[in-house]
């Protein structure tokens, strides 16, 4: 009697052990597969708060339905798939993105490195900071922490150990790349920072003749290059007419310039008055450069301003087609005027 008890006690622990490790072993495979998950196509972002442990991690994708619902899946059984097969002391908050092709096992191993969702932001070339400002407040993903500080503070922060008095010209324009939560201050840091570095580059390699005496005054002049160019493969001759008009004693003559002296004045079309109207970056009115950049150029304007192509031309005037005619004399400019603006 006793044998056959113990054989009864025997045959029920080698079930139970089956069980369990045919459990294990099924487990093992859910977290492992797709189908742990429910995406179907597009992918989702999760963001792990701080200070979150495995078990609220757990309960956070089921609320979110992240995790494929199933008999024996629940916040306690994830929990457990979670430090049995992914390593789960170990979570790094952030915004992470899962998709359709992940398992468990995957978007747990991201979260355990740390491997954050990489957001973006572009700036294109020829925007003036405020508008750089401006595309950053509207980034639901950045953090402004500049947000209250005027221009001038801001370049102070970035570059007090120089006479710049505005960031205007100084930022890079690229798209930069970021985990959630990263801000204003660092993207415009690691933009100033790209500044200098392909300034400095191009500068080194710049012509003999460049009447320039200073990296800045080439953001200067490159960032009216960049307001001025409508077609890329023009970058060389319009650089080549404000160099030539330099070079002569010339005014620049150059109509973004007034905009950006207008500021908020400016009225969507420049009228005679604005031309006559006297500001510090009214290359109508002033001699040489103005005091600032009025844009951010970028690295094709800085080089184009820097190495321009060697021409006569002195004046140029919009086909209206994002390209332009290109003229030596006054006479000729004229001509082109009436044929492509007037008419």
């Amino acid at each position: 009697m006793l044998k056959w008890i113990l054989g009864v006690l025997v045959g029920l622990v080698t079930v139970g052990f089956a069980a369990l490790f045919a459990l294990y072993l099924w487990f093992n495979h859910w977290f492992n597969s797709p189908s742990s998950l429910t995406l179907a196509q597009a992918p989702v972002l999760v963001e792990i708060p701080r200070g979150s442990h495995s078990r609220s991690v757990s309960r956070l994708l089921l609320a979110q339905g992240i995790v494929s619902k199933h008999l024996f899946i629940n916040e306690t059984t994830l929990y457990w798939s979670a430090r049995l097969f992914g390593g789960a002391g170990n979570l790094q908050a952030g915004v992470y993105q899962v998709k359709p092709e992940d398992s468990l096992q995957s978007l747990w191993q991201r979260m355990n490195n740390g491997e954050q969702h990489f957001f973006s932001i572009t700036f294109a070339e020829g925007l003036n900071f405020s508008e750089w400002r401006a595309l950053v407040a509207e980034h639901p993903r950045l953090r402004q922490e500049w947000a209250d500080l005027t221009p001038e503070q801001i370049i102070e922060q970035l570059a007090s150990d120089t006479n710049y008095s505005l960031p205007e010209g100084l930022l890079f324009p690229d798209t930069y790349r970021f985990y959630a939560g990263t801000t204003d201050r660092q993207i415009y840091q690691q933009a100033f920072r790209r500044m200098e570095a392909v300034l400095l580059e191009l500068w080194q390699q710049r012509a003999d003749d460049i009447p320039l005496d200073s990296p800045y005054e080439a953001l200067v002049l490159a960032s009216i290059v960049e307001k001025e160019t409508g077609a890329a493969h023009e970058r060389g001759k319009v650089a080549s007419v404000f160099v030539n008009r330099l070079n002569s004693g010339m005014r620049l003559q150059s109509d973004p310039t007034i905009v950006y002296g207008l500021g908020e004045r400016y009225r969507g079309v420049i009228y005679r008055s604005d031309i006559q109207e006297t500001t510090p970056y009214n290359t109508y009115r002033i001699n040489g450069l103005p005091p600032t950049p009025i844009a951010m150029p970028g690295k094709d304007a800085i080089a184009a301003t820097l190495n321009p192509e060697h021409t006569d031309y002195y004046y140029f005037v919009s086909r209206n087609d994002g390209t332009h005619i290109f003229s030596r004399t006054l006479a000729e400019h004229n001509r082109a005027v009436q044929t492509y603006q007037r008419n």
